[in-house]
């Protein structure tokens, strides 16, 4: 059952957004060249810089300084703090921020570790939040939450790092209920530079009924995180294989475990890791029964790069062609001030299948003693016919023989009659 739902106000979703290049390239220090280097795919075994046109006079210079004989420790390697220390830090990446109009405090993103690296989450509610949640009371783009991104594409860095080359530019978002982690990889939507999206959502309500018309979980507990989603599940999924197939953790899940070194995770973490992600781990995750989903349509225009820096040259201060090349400004937003409410209804109950089939069962046996009964009546009714007929025959038949006697005997007495009238008349 579908109803359409008008609402005062509309909870705004969490907003994740992380950049598609996972390091900068300027962040590397010499010791990180030498600890991970190779396992990213920047230097072969020899040391040699992998594909040279693709780095930067700096990045250069820094990897012919490296002292390869000093500052490798493979076993007390910090991987997260390389990738945070290496990731699109908050002020590089946004811009700017304003929610219905007014400016956001850098403090209202919190910064979240994902299969991209460094990501920022907007309106992420949680019980020691110091800001409220956000709600929409209006519809329309200057009711929403409006970012101005830059992707640093200078700064990108080609590796190998979980089967991704930096082949794309850009940032991914992903809109998620502020209770759920965000697993923006594989389920969040790209935002090109040198352009004006527009992210138009709806609030969509799903209800689903529970065993045994359908798989969903209701109350499925969670490791470590507070509720169950289909995002948390697989989260945790991924870090028990990892885990339980190398001995620790990326940075990115959650858990105890110990981070994994960069051997570790180059040779055996990201290894299982895109197993569980493709399919090939037994990550057995259902959809929770009440799922809040956000649909969207994405609309673009292009950025007049001449006009947006001189608008912001106070404050951004930027080249044309670095604004075409990677500024990219997004506008989300409801598009109406309702929602969707999806309830799954079951085409039967339990209820209606017993009345179902008590109402069967009394019509079909009702027809069949109804039956017996009319065979039963049938065949004494000819029973009692055949009885009545075979007596009728009888007292007929004896009738009938009575009548014969008395016939005989009268012929007989007439006879005698006449020969005694002979002999009377011969004396």
């Amino acid at each position: 059952m579908v109803d359409v739902v008008a609402a005062d106000y509309l909870a705004f979703p969490s907003v994740t957004v992380c950049n598609i290049n996972k390091y900068k390239m300027s962040a590397f220090t010499t010791e990180d060249i030498t600890n991970v280097g190779y396992y990213l795919g920047i230097v072969d075994k020899e040391q040699n810089l992998i594909n040279p046109h693709l780095y930067t006079d700096d990045f250069i210079r820094t990897l012919e300084s490296v002292n390869w004989t000093e500052n490798v420790d493979y076993e007390n390697y910090n991987m997260t703090d390389f990738t945070i220390r290496t990731g699109h830090q908050l002020e590089d990446l946004i811009q700017s921020c304003k929610w219905k109009g007014e400016d956001c405090a850098s403090d209202e993103f919190v910064l979240s570790l994902t299969h991209l690296g460094v990501c920022y989450t907007f309106n992420k509610y949680t019980d020691s939040s110091r800001f409220p949640a956000r709600n929409a009371t209006i519809a329309g783009s200057a009711n929403g939450l409006q970012l101005i991104l830059d992707i640093e594409e200078n700064e990108y860095t080609p590796t190998n790092d979980l089967d991704a080359g930096a082949m794309d530019a850009g940032v991914k978002i992903m809109l998620h209920r502020p209770t759920e982690p965000p697993y923006i990889k594989e389920l969040g939507f790209a935002i090109a530079p040198g352009l004006h999206s527009f992210v138009q959502m709806r609030n969509e309500k799903i209800t689903s009924v529970p065993t045994p018309y359908t798989e969903c979980e209701v109350d499925r507990p969670t490791e470590y995180f507070d509720h169950y989603s289909l995002q948390a599940c697989r989260i945790e999924c991924e870090t028990r294989v990892v885990v339980s197939s190398c001995g620790c953790r990326l940075p990115e899940q959650p858990g105890n475990a110990r981070v994994c070194n960069p051997v570790e995770t180059h040779k055996c973490a990201h290894i299982h890791l895109l197993k569980a992600i493709e399919g090939d781990k037994n990550c057995s995750c259902q959809s929770p029964c009440d799922v809040e989903n956000y649909p969207k349509t994405l609309s673009v225009s292009r950025i007049r790069a001449g006009f947006f820096s001189k608008l912001y040259q106070d404050t951004i201060n930027r080249t044309e062609e670095h604004i075409e090349q990677n500024i990219a400004v997004v506008s989300i937003y409801y598009e109406a001030l309702n929602y969707e409410d999806i309830n799954q209804i079951p085409a039967m109950t339990i209820t209606m299948l017993l009345a179902s089939m008590g109402g069967n069962m009394g019509l079909f046996l009702g027809g069949s003693l109804l039956t017996v009964i009319q065979i039963i009546e049938y065949f004494f009714d000819e029973t009692v016919g055949c009885f009545r007929s075979s007596k009728k025959e009888r007292a007929k038949e004896k009738a009938s023989g009575d009548h014969e006697t008395n016939e005989y005997a009268t012929q007989e007495y007439h006879r005698g009659g006449d020969n005694h009238t002979c002999q009377m008349e011969l004396q």
